[in-house]
């Protein structure tokens, strides 16, 4: 078990906006910093993050948490990997008693890491070594040596079968962690080595951490591109190939190149366009586009037949995310590697500034397969532009394809509009990976007086009394009476309770994100009063149900009239009103 004091102080010590910024661009406004969200699909920006009160919170999905959520939300990490990693960071020395069963399961991902660096540092010397001079020798023939291998950490792996595996026993790794790393593979009689004879790309994570690698043999090793096996930390179609090296310069120009492979990402770099990553040879994913959240996506690809095709996947893709892609085709038969070398960076940057949104490259494409002089052709155009069309959220820009449609079909726009209607064109479907919001993460309407009350006694705990605990045992609210009971103890106990540890306690419980909701607003004019704001919070709750001096007056003298059908119903609907129904 991990001590309480140690995961506070994570909490308080970890930088969330630090640590958020390595997944989602984050921009500063008021007292929070706002991105897109990183867990469900949209185009403007939901997703808040407070320093202060180190929660993240979206008015869109619900997502919320601290800096302890995130990490396991997007690593894929346990409660006590993501407090030790965190720990590990910010310099937190955490001293527990567990037992071994309980210490491999936190530690193996580190162990894994540690494996993967010593992988790296054996690779990279191999290649200064006599046993690299092929390796180097290639290399230079395509243009690549000093910096730029340095900068992307390219090493060797050298044509043996135990020369990996023998150096990371000389560095007091674990074969057991080698193996879950994907460095070496066991066999009945020991260990071999799995990259023989092989450039060695390393692949990191956000934070540079070394997660893989990617391998290009010499000659005519088959497969020429050969990479690491997916682990605990490496899924290939959730990671782009350079993306700590680019991260700088893709926030700073607010668009992002996405080529194919290894060397294509090289050549980019080498030649200045420095905020270009790769999928290494995967097709887009979801989650490459999620990676890249709030820049413009420009996407290179061939413009044969297989190069077109992926260019009309990757539409859907970016509709479903709601993303803002370009498609650059290249001449056939070159890749971004031979079109830079050849053609020069000039040329380069020419395709990219003429590269048109992906939804023009489709529609341009359908045109040309759809015979529009017949009445088949135009109804197949249309039918698969509306499919598209409906996955469009933003007016302004569906009403723009709309009349684009409608002038290439000589319709009138009504006309588009109406088909619309009428359901003729595919629905917009959920995409495929996409995070909808828990249950329990789902909004709720709030009372607004009792989380006026939490609120106030968060922000001013100087202000709690007896009063006020009795107020919150009278909650409606099933539960805001939870949580307020949750303060309630810990200011009697004279306990601090920061918000963090309040929503990460709470966990998938209804009230969380209703809490986080209303903390993350501004919080401007809201408490102008804060002391007067809870009397009057207080007053209204404790005094719920009871009928006010001037009421029961009124109903004495409708009684006195002999009106008890008014007296009852006056007294009914202050009730029906006033206090939750029974089940």
């Amino acid at each position: 078990m991990i001590p309480k004091d140690k995961i506070e102080e994570v909490r308080d010590r970890a930088g969330i906006v630090e640590v958020v910024s390595e997944y989602v661009p984050l921009t500063k406004r008021g007292a929070n910093h706002i991105g897109l969200c990183p867990f469900h699909s949209e185009k403007t920006p939901s997703f808040s993050v407070n320093e202060e009160k180190k929660i993240y919170y979206c008015f869109g999905c619900h997502a919320t948490g601290s800096v302890i959520t995130f990490l396991m939300n997007k690593e894929g990490m346990s409660f006590p990997d993501a407090v030790e990693s965190l720990a590990r960071r910010y310099g937190v020395v955490i001293k527990q008693e567990k037992g071994m069963a309980q210490q491999g399961a936190i530690s193996g991902r580190e162990r894994i890491f540690e494996a993967l660096k010593a992988g790296q540092d054996y690779f990279k010397e191999a290649l200064k070594s006599n046993a690299g001079g092929k390796a180097r020798e290639y290399l230079k023939t395509r243009g690549y040596a000093g910096r730029i291998l340095d900068d992307f950490g390219v090493g060797f792996a050298p044509d043996g079968w135990e020369g990996c595996a023998s150096a990371l026993k000389r560095k007091n790794i674990e074969p057991e962690w080698a193996v879950k790393a994907g460095l070496i593979i066991k066999k009945d009689k020991g260990y071999y080595d799995r990259f023989r004879a092989r450039i060695m790309f390393p692949i990191s994570d956000g934070r540079g951490r070394i997660i893989g690698f990617g391998g290009r043999g010499l000659g005519d090793a088959e497969p020429k591109y050969l990479n690491s096996p997916e682990s605990e930390v490496f899924k290939k179609g959730a990671v782009l190939y350079g993306l700590h090296q680019a991260k700088a310069a893709i926030a700073a120009k607010g668009e992002a190149i996405v080529v194919e492979g290894y060397f294509d990402l090289l050549a980019m770099h080498k030649n200045g366009f420095d905020n270009s990553v790769a999928t290494m040879g995967t097709a887009l994913t979801v989650d490459h586009l999620r990676l890249l959240k709030g820049n413009t996506v420009y996407l290179l690809f061939d413009s044969d037949e297989a190069g077109r095709r992926a260019a009309l996947r990757s539409l859907d893709l970016s509709l479903e995310e709601q993303a803002v892609c370009r498609a650059v085709l290249l001449p056939s038969g070159k890749d971004p590697d031979e079109f830079v070398s050849s053609s020069g960076a000039v040329a380069m940057k020419t395709a990219l500034d003429t590269a048109g949104p992906l939804m023009d490259f489709f529609l341009n494409e359908l045109e040309r397969a759809c015979d529009l002089t017949q009445a088949v052709g135009k109804g197949r155009y249309l039918n698969e532009a509306m499919g598209r069309l409906s996955k469009m959220s933003n007016i302004a820009e569906k009403g723009h394809y709309v009349g684009m449609i409608a002038g290439t079909l000589g319709l009138p726009v009504d006309a588009v509009y109406t088909a619309m209607k009428t359901g003729k064109a595919p629905q917009d479907k959920t995409a495929t990976g996409v995070v909808s919001p828990a249950p329990g993460a789902k909004k709720r309407s709030v009372n607004l007086k009792e989380m006026t009350i939490l609120r106030i006694l968060l922000k001013h705990p100087e202000y709690y009394t007896e009063r006020a605990c009795l107020a919150i045992d009278r909650f409606e609210d099933q539960a805001m009476k939870e949580i307020g009971m949750i303060i309630a103890d810990a200011l009697k106990e004279g306990r601090s309770l920061n918000v963090a540890s309040l929503i990460d306690a709470l966990g998938a419980h209804p009230a969380a994100s209703g809490m986080a909701e209303l903390l993350m607003k501004d919080e401007e004019g809201f408490i102008e009063d804060a002391a007067k704001m809870l009397e009057d919070s207080l007053n209204s709750v404790l005094n719920r149900g009871e009928l006010k001096q001037t009421t029961l007056e009124k109903l004495k003298w409708l009684e006195e009239m002999g009106r008890l059908d008014m007296v009852q119903e006056i007294r009914r609907r202050v009730e029906g009103v006033d206090k939750p129904k029974k089940p």
